[in-house]
C-alpha cells in the first residue's frame, strides 16, 4: 500500500509513462479513478509529450478523459499540446472520435491551435475523412473555415484524398470553393491526386478552372505533367466544363435577345458576334470553308432564316448552327442535359429559329 502513499505514484518508466499514462491508454477507469484518488498527476507529460488525456483520446475513451478532466487534484488541461504541438483534440479529431470531440468542445478546447504542421483539428477532420467530427467542429466553430494558411485548407485535405462527402460538406457550410493555396485550387489537388468524383462535385459548386498554383501552373497544365487515364479523364471533364460555360454564356445573350424584342435578323447579328474562342480553337483556314464574317443571301422559301455565318457559325436552311470543335468524348451540359459524344472531333450544336414560326419570339 506505500504506492498509494508516496511520490511514487508518478514515477515513469523509460518511455516517460507514468501509472495514469498506462491505464489511460488501456482503458482501464476503475484503476485511473484508483490512481488519481491517490494524487496521481494528470499533467505529467511522457517523452514525447503526451499527457494522459492525449492517449485516452487518442484511443477515443470518451469516460477516461472526462475522468480526467474532472476528478482527482489535478484536472487535465485541455489544451495541454505535445512535442508535436497537438492537443487532445487533435488526436481525437484525426481518429474520428466524436464523442470525445463533444466532451473536449464542451469543455472549452481551444479548436484553432495548430500542430506542427499548421494542421487544425478540422484540418486533420477534414484529411482523414471523419466527417462526423467535421460537421460537428465547424457547427461549433463556423469561423475556422477562413481562417487558413498558405499551406493548406479543410477543402484542399479533403480533396486530395478524395473524401467527397466532406468536400461537400465544407461547400454547404460557406467555404469559398475557390480559396488558394500555394499549391492552388483544391481542383489541383484533388486533380493531381486523380479523384474524380471531388473534381466533379468542385466543378458543379463552379470553381474557376483557370486558378494558377504559386509556379503559375494550371490544373490542366498539372495533368499534361502527369499524364495516366485519371488524368485524361479529368482534362475532359474540364473541357466540357469550358464547354458548359460558353454555351450558357450564349443561351443568355439569346434570351435577351428575346427580352428586348430583337428583330429576328438583330437576333443572328448578335449571335455572329458570339466568338466562342475558348473552345473553337478553329484555323483561319478552317474558317474559310465553314463561313465567313458576314451575312449572305437569304433563303427563296418562307420557312427559310437568315443566312449567318462567323468565324463559328455557319448557315443552315432552318436554322443558325454553331461549329463547335472538342476532344474526343467531351461531355457538354446545356438546359441539364448531358450530350457525349464519344469518338469525334467536331461536334455541331444547332440552334434553330424558324422564321415561318416565330419571327420576332424565338423558341431555343
Amino acid at each position: 500500500m506505500s504506492i498509494w502513499r508516496g511520490p511514487n505514484v508518478n514515477c515513469t518508466d523509460s518511455s516517460g509513462y507514468t501509472a495514469l499514462h498506462h491505464a489511460a491508454l488501456n482503458g482501464h477507469k476503475d484503476i485511473v479513478l484508483k490512481l488519481l484518488q491517490y494524487e496521481a498527476s494528470t499533467n505529467v507529460a511522457d517523452n514525447k509529450g503526451y499527457f494522459p488525456i492525449h492517449l485516452a483520446a487518442w484511443k477515443g475513451d470518451v469516460e477516461i478523459v472526462k475522468i480526467l478532466i474532472h476528478h482527482g487534484p489535478s484536472h487535465s488541461r485541455v489544451n495541454e499540446q505535445n512535442n508535436e504541438n497537438e492537443t487532445a483534440l487533435h488526436c481525437a479529431a484525426q481518429y474520428g472520435h466524436s464523442e470525445v470531440v463533444a466532451v473536449l468542445l464542451e469543455e472549452l478546447t481551444d479548436p484553432t491551435i495548430r500542430n506542427s504542421k499548421l494542421e487544425t483539428p478540422l484540418d486533420l477532420a477534414a484529411l482523414y475523412g471523419r466527417l462526423r467530427v467535421v460537421k460537428m467542429i465547424i457547427s461549433a466553430h463556423p469561423n475556422l473555415m477562413s481562417c487558413n494558411t498558405r499551406k493548406h485548407t479543410p477543402l484542399h485535405l479533403a480533396a486530395r484524398n478524395g473524401h467527397k462527402a466532406v468536400v461537400q460538406v465544407l461547400l454547404e457550410a460557406g467555404m469559398d470553393v475557390s480559396c488558394q493555396t500555394e499549391k492552388g485550387s483544391a481542383l489541383h489537388e484533388a486533380a493531381l491526386f486523380g479523384k474524380v468524383d471531388v473534381v466533379r462535385v468542385l466543378l458543379e459548386t463552379g470553381i474557376d478552372a483557370n486558378i494558377k498554383d504559386s509556379l503559375g501552373r494550371t490544373v490542366l497544365d498539372i495533368l499534361k505533367e502527369h499524364p495516366s487515364q485519371k488524368s485524361l479523364q479529368i482534362a475532359t471533364l474540364l473541357q466540357g466544363e469550358t464547354v458548359t460555360g460558353e454555351l450558357s454564356k450564349l443561351l443568355d445573350e439569346i434570351k435577351l435577345c428575346q427580352e428586348k424584342d430583337y428583330s429576328f435578323e438583330d437576333l443572328c447579328h448578335t449571335i455572329s458576334d458570339h466568338y466562342l474562342d475558348n473552345l473553337s480553337k478553329i484555323s483561319e483556314e478552317e474558317l474559310g470553308k465553314n463561313g465567313s464574317q458576314s451575312v449572305v443571301s437569304k433563303g427563296g422559301n418562307e420557312d427559310n432564316v437568315s443566312d449567318v455565318a462567323s468565324s463559328v457559325w455557319t448557315p443552315q436552311r432552318h436554322g443558325i448552327r454553331c461549329t463547335i470543335r472538342l476532344a474526343d468524348s467531351i461531355p457538354i451540359k446545356c438546359q441539364s442535359s448531358f450530350f457525349t459524344f464519344p469518338d469525334v472531333h467536331w461536334v455541331l450544336f444547332s440552334l434553330h429559329v424558324s422564321r415561318k414560326k416565330c419571327f420576332d419570339k424565338y423558341h431555343i
